[in-house]
C-alpha cells in the first residue's frame, strides 16, 4: 500500500534534527505569531525562507506531488473564499501564502523531530513543575503526534483501495464521503486497538522517566535566529 511520507520523522542527521524539540517548539510558536501579524512582503520572505529550510533538510519535495494536491486544493479554496469577499488581490494572496507557510513549518517540525525525542524533552521539562506528571504528558503528546501520519496513511490506503475496486465518487458523492470517512475511522480504531495491546504486552508505563534531550550550541543559534527574525519583522516589515 502507498505510504505517505509527509509529517513523518526522517532521521537524516541535519542541523535541525539535532536541535532540542523544546527549542523548535518555541521557534515554531514565535514564527506562527510573526506570520500572523507581518506584512505581505514579510510573508513572502518568510515563506521563501521556509522553502530554503525544506531544501536544507533534504526533503524530497518532488516525490510528494500526490500529497501536496490536498494542500493545493485547500489553499485554492482559501484564496477563492477570500477573493469573493472583494478585498482586492492582496488579502487572498496573503491568506494563501500564510497557509502555505504554516504547512511548511509543520512539515519542517515533523520531519526533524522524532516523537520519542519530543516526549522526552517535554516530559523532562514539565517534570520540574510541582504536581505535574511531565512524563505522562510527554507520552500523551508522543502518541498524539504519532496519529497524524497514521491518519494520512490510512486515508491514502482507503483511497487507493477504492480506486482499485473501480469506485467512482461522482455517482453518489454524499454516500461516498460518508462511507469513506467511516472506513477511515474504523481503520483508525483498529490501529489504536493494536497499539494498545502492544503497549500492554510490553508493560508500558507512561510515568517512567526516559531521560532527557540536552541543549547544545545549535539551540543557541536557533534562538538567536528566531529573535533576529522577530526584530526584523518588528522594525522593517
Amino acid at each position: 500500500m502507498v505510504e505517505l511520507n509527509l509529517f513523518h520523522y526522517s532521521d537524516r542527521g541535519t542541523f535541525l534534527h539535532r536541535v532540542n524539540p523544546i527549542t523548535k517548539i518555541g521557534a515554531l510558536l514565535l514564527f506562527s505569531l510573526i506570520i500572523s501579524t507581518t506584512s505581505l512582503t514579510g510573508l513572502v520572505l518568510f515563506f521563501l525562507s521556509f522553502l530554503v529550510l525544506l531544501w536544507v533538510i533534504a526533503l524530497p519535495i518532488l516525490q510528494y506531488r500526490r500529497e501536496f494536491r490536498f494542500f493545493l486544493m485547500m489553499g485554492t479554496i482559501i484564496g477563492c473564499v477570500r477573493a469573493l469577499q472583494g478585498n482586492g488581490w492582496e488579502d487572498p494572496f496573503s491568506a494563501v501564502v500564510r497557509f502555505a507557510s504554516i504547512i511548511c513549518m509543520g512539515i519542517i517540525f515533523a520531519d526533524t523531530s522524532a516523537p520519542d525525542d519530543i516526549s522526552r524533552a517535554v516530559g523532562h521539562t514539565l517534570s520540574y513543575i510541582p504536581r505535574v506528571h511531565g512524563n505522562r504528558i510527554g507520552t500523551t503528546i508522543e502518541l498524539t503526534i504519532s496519529t497524524i501520519p497514521l491518519l494520512f496513511d490510512i486515508s491514502m490506503e482507503v483511497y487507493v483501495s477504492r480506486r482499485a475496486r473501480g469506485e467512482q465518487a461522482w455517482k453518489h458523492p454524499v454516500r461516498y464521503i460518508v462511507s469513506y470517512t467511516s472506513t477511515i475511522f474504523e481503520h483508525m480504531l483498529d490501529r489504536a486497538q493494536i497499539l494498545e495491546r502492544a503497549l500492554t504486552a510490553r508493560h508500558f508505563n507512561p510515568d517512567a522517566d526516559r531521560g532527557h534531550f540536552g541543549y547544545t550550541w545549535r539551540d543557541l543559534i536557533v534562538v538567536m535566529v528566531s529573535i533576529a527574525c522577530t526584530a526584523i519583522n518588528w522594525w522593517w516589515l
